[in-house]
């Protein structure tokens, strides 16, 4: 079937063929593979040679001598197939006035995103800076001691804050950046599936979103993983269906999925996603087209050989890390699949106009754009729909914390869903004028969500204020806690004399020395879990003194104080 499709619409003799690699750049990595140190090399990043380190520079050489050896390979191949077509629909938009528009959406994006960025950092913000971007940069590409551990990320804001200074604005400024080349990105996936008008309107969506908004100024890898998402799934459509696509596309794919994975490793679901697409289209179409599927399978391979030179420094430890539960792991409700889909919905009817109403309709007319994309290719669905699937089981079967960020990377996906929906609904309710009634509610709907934009600014989590109000109320012979998740920010990022408990032993010891003694909590939900006694204390012998709210979910920063005893009469 895909032969027939390829001898129709490209004749055998007008077939594009590949141009090979430079022999030049496998023999480089080559050589550089060969030659590197592993001992010198260890010293001049990790500050030492220790064996984990030297270990890791040999994987680093192994990895590039296999990439240089894939390349001289892989580039020898002549391939003038094309995979599985899944064709665009035609432009409706000259691509000059779109890129116009298109310019001034990421004007405005970026303007959003950068309104407030300097607001109070949370707690994982905070763990970025101290553990990973106070670093040396040669410390930073050879630690991963922690799922915390945003590697390009932290690479990214530890060039941020040397040219700016340590400040939030400039941890947080890779997070802006990334997220505004998303909303590009968002654009060019967009045009692949339906076209220049809906591309556009996509955009805005993302533009105006009070989750991307949020996201675009929080100093973690989402964003970014959201942009290589986007690039990568967008060259891997290029490679199955468009003929000229050679070497250029299957580098993009490449370099996209490593970085991405580089950025945060739940990025290989989205690999493993394409690569299942690959598989199915192969196993149906294998007499047909025994080699269309060879160009994006290149670039599958040469995401994981980019990646494994990526992660090859820290390879001794990567394994490890992941396996081992995170330090601030508890049995919470996190775990619960229930809890995640509550939570996800609430965040999702939060930040869409009307609330949960928004969110009812909002999921009919994503119904309806997934079984029009169907329409047009079960693979093109499956790209967008198993990723996050794939995300969700293994988090699931790891006993992982289900916070709904991790799925931040399919927004793109689902603003491309939301937009062909709404297109659909409105053909089939007014066929005369379907387009211009689907531009109306998009542009409705893009200015409604912009009134939701002022909750995604604010402090994340208030550390800073918190601490000042106690030092300006506290008496001479106040104490003051902290509990769980409020002590490392408090010992290494915000200035509090601050006394750390972890047993309500402790917590009654320092209360019988003290006349008044104060506590400072975030994330109640996490406390009750880890630290029940010292939960039930604070309930039944502390009042609530001020609450400073922020904008992560849970993330109030509390303060409470020992309750005053009625005087005696």
């Amino acid at each position: 079937m895909l032969a027939n499709i390829t001898e129709v619409l490209i004749p055998h003799d007008h077939r594009p063929r590949f141009k090979p690699v430079p022999p030049s750049l496998s023999l480089l990595l080559a050589v550089l593979g060969l030659i590197l140190p592993p001992r010198l090399l260890a010293t001049a990043l990790a500050g030492s040679a220790a064996p984990q380190a030297i270990a890791g520079m040999w994987f680093l050489k192994a990895a590039l001598v296999a990439l240089a050896g894939f390349l001289a390979l892989a580039a020898r191949r002549q391939i003038s197939d094309t995979g599985e077509l899944l064709l665009t629909e035609p432009d409706e938009l000259p691509l000059a006035r779109a890129s116009w528009v298109l310019g001034g959406l990421l004007v405005v994006g970026l303007a959003l995103r950068l309104h407030r960025v300097g607001d109070g950092l949370w707690f994982d913000e905070i763990q970025t800076l101290v553990d990973y971007v106070r670093l040396p940069l040669g410390r930073i590409v050879t630690t991963f001691d922690s799922q915390n551990q945003h590697l390009l990320y932290s690479i990214s804001a530890k060039i941020s804050v040397a040219l700016l200074g340590e400040s939030a604005a400039a941890l947080r400024l890779p997070a802006v950046l990334f997220g505004v080349a998303s909303l590009w990105a968002t654009y060019r996936f967009a045009r692949e599936v339906s076209g220049t008008l809906q591309a556009l309107f996509a955009t805005a969506l993302l533009t105006f979103s009070y989750h991307h908004i949020w996201f675009s100024q929080d100093a973690r890898g989402y964003t970014g993983l959201l942009l290589w998402t986007l690039v990568g799934t967008t060259a891997f459509l290029r490679l199955l269906r468009d003929p000229e696509a050679g070497w250029g596309w299957i580098g993009i794919y490449g370099l996209a999925m490593a970085l991405g994975v580089y950025t945060h490793v739940t990025a290989a679901f989205t690999s493993v996603a394409h690569l299942v697409v690959l598989g199915a289209l192969w196993w149906t179409a294998r007499g047909d087209a025994p080699r269309a599927w060879v160009r994006p399978a290149l670039g599958i391979v040469m995401s994981t050989l980019c990646g494994i030179v990526l992660y090859a420094p820290v390879l001794p430890q990567f394994v490890s890390t992941l396996l081992a539960p995170s330090p601030h792991a508890a049995e919470t409700a996190w775990q619960n699949p229930l809890w995640l889909i509550g939570e996800t919905l609430q965040g999702l009817a939060r930040g869409l106009p009307g609330g949960w109403g928004g969110l009812g309709l909002g999921m009919l007319v994503a119904g309806t754009g997934l079984w029009h994309l169907r329409r047009k290719g079960w693979p093109l669905v499956t790209l967008m729909v198993l990723p996050a699937m794939l995300t969700g089981a293994a988090m699931v079967a790891l006993g992982h914390n289900l916070w709904p960020r991790f799925f931040f990377f399919s927004a793109g996906f689902a603003v491309v869903i939301a937009v062909q929906g709404t297109f659909t609904l409105a053909q089939l309710v007014a066929p005369r004028l379907g387009e211009q009634a689907a531009a109306v509610a998009l542009i409705a709907l893009a200015a409604g969500s912009a009134l939701t934009i002022p909750r995604a600014w604010g402090p994340k989590q208030d550390y800073l204020e918190a601490a000042a109000y106690v030092a300006a109320h506290r008496g001479p012979s106040d104490a003051v806690v902290t509990v769980d998740l409020t002590v490392f920010p408090y010992e290494k990022y915000a200035s509090c004399p601050c006394t750390s408990v972890k047993t309500l032993g402790e917590l009654e010891t320092i209360e019988g020395a003290h006349s008044r003694t104060w506590v400072l909590y975030t994330f109640p939900i996490r406390l009750a879990a880890v630290q029940p006694e010292i939960w039930r204390r604070l309930q039944s012998a502390y009042d609530t003194a001020v609450i400073y709210p922020g904008t992560v979910g849970g993330g109030a920063i509390v303060v409470m104080v020992t309750r005053t005893p009625p005087p005696t009469t």
